[in-house]
């Protein structure tokens, strides 16, 4: 509630859009034209869905999967009898078909790769999710390009029509580094930042799906990291660097996925490994991968 902030000594403004920052004056100007200055400033700005440059892409029906708003767009049209094309077979993609399924729809996966989750996991994780869907009734192609979108749903580059009644494009998300750029800092594929969060300007730190950060526990490799526990890690890092504070334990990334009745977890990085190790029931679902 808007209450807490006011009994923490925080000031609120929403609805205002930041617009841009003189680091040297330390001020930060807002689209209606007001300022306000700084000692410290973090950024937090996110990421946004990544855009496909086809034709029709630009189709006001096509949707994404961001915000809240767009959550509720989805559930929308995921009607029993209704089929969804989801374009990307990341985990959001994937989380979109399972949820499609519970809700009694259809759902088709398009993903260019020659797996799914291809970017993000191993292969045997690869195999194990796409077993899993299609158990559950959703079509799963790999390694088809898509040519563009048409009324009755997505075009694949061979000509066959992927028909829909609603589509999905999940293909990854850009750091919002606009506002960031601004100001001068460095970017690189994201807001660049050290293991405190602070910017290439000392008094400027940022958090969350907008930063390139370093992974203490893979040597300090930078990495963009597109989750909820890195945006709170990350501000632990920003406010004990501010107030002057013992830095936190470098924390082990970590992720979840939930698809249907299963549960995943990921402690690390999923870099390209040497070799993996499966120990447990992949058939019954019960098992962990060490990479």
């Amino acid at each position: 509630p808007e209450s807490f902030y006011a009994e923490q000594n925080i000031a609120l403004r929403t609805g205002v859009t930041a617009s841009a920052i003189d680091a040297a004056a330390r001020t930060v100007t807002f689209a209606d034209g007001t300022v306000e200055t700084y000692d410290v400033l973090i950024l937090a700005t996110g990421s946004t869905a990544r855009k496909l440059t086809l034709p029709g892409a630009d189709r006001p029906d096509l949707l994404e999967l961001r915000t809240l708003d767009d959550a509720e767009r989805l559930k929308a049209v995921l009607a029993p009898g209704k089929r969804l094309a989801v374009v990307g077979g990341g985990y959001v993609g994937l989380e979109a078909a399972a949820s499609a399924r519970a809700l009694g729809a259809e759902a088709v996966v398009i993903e260019r790769m020659d797996r799914v989750l291809a970017r993000v996991a191993s292969q045997p994780l690869s195999a194990f999710f796409t077993d899993l869907h299609r158990k559950h009734g959703v079509e799963i192609l790999t390694g088809v390009e898509v040519a563009g979108f048409e009324d009755a749903g997505v075009r694949l580059a061979d000509g066959t029509l992927i028909a829909a009644d609603a589509v999905l494009v999940g293909v990854g998300a850009f750091a919002c580094e606009a506002l960031a750029r601004t100001a001068g800092l460095t970017c690189e594929n994201g807001v660049v930042v050290d293991e405190t969060a602070r910017t290439s300007d000392p008094n400027i730190y940022a958090i969350g799906d907008v930063t390139r950060r370093p992974i203490p526990v893979h040597g300090g490799v930078m990495h963009r990291l597109e989750s909820v526990p890195n945006a709170l890690e990350q501000a632990k890092q920003a406010a004990s660097a501010i107030v002057g504070r013992a830095a936190p334990a470098p924390e082990v990334p970590w992720f979840w996925s939930d698809q249907y009745d299963v549960k995943l977890q990921i402690a690390g990085v999923p870099f390209d490994a040497d070799r993996q190790l499966v120990r447990g029931d992949l058939a019954g679902g019960a098992f962990s991968v060490f990479h």
